[in-house]
């Protein structure tokens, strides 16, 4: 591991389909956040994406007091979510999920879901990898 006035950075060990890759974690100033609505922010943190291979996503969404985040549909790969704070539900598919601070939902291939903070708001980490 590197730390420099760059960031972190981090170099595996290994290699993934003969691809050396490195994933940078940003500083704050080089993060992009996309707005949904007034209710709705998602912030880009880290991304590991070699040219032709399918790469892992990691963003953070926040939510205002019973806001809603947009409807999500992924195709070939997992995701986690994972209450940073707050409380809200998840909708995924036709099933209804509580969350709450420090609780994981755990998504598979082809779910599609949405978010709903409760009167606090709420704040969740992404993390998306490719699937088998």
């Amino acid at each position: 591991m590197n730390v420099g006035s760059q960031g972190l950075s981090f170099r595996p060990e290994s290699q993934l389909q003969g691809i050396s890759i490195m994933a940078i974690i940003r500083n704050p100033d080089e993060m992009h956040t996309s707005r949904y609505g007034e209710s709705c922010a998602e912030t880009l943190l880290a991304e590991l994406q070699p040219p032709g291979v399918a790469g892992m996503v990691a963003r953070r969404w926040s939510l205002k007091p019973l806001g809603r985040g947009p409807q999500i549909e992924h195709g070939d790969y997992e995701e986690m979510l994972y209450i940073i704070s707050g409380s809200g539900s998840a909708q995924v598919g036709a099933e209804r999920y509580p969350l709450q601070p420090e609780s994981l939902l755990w998504l598979e291939h082809g779910d599609t879901y949405s978010l709903e903070a409760g009167p606090e708001g709420l704040e969740v980490l992404q993390y998306c990898a490719p699937g088998e």
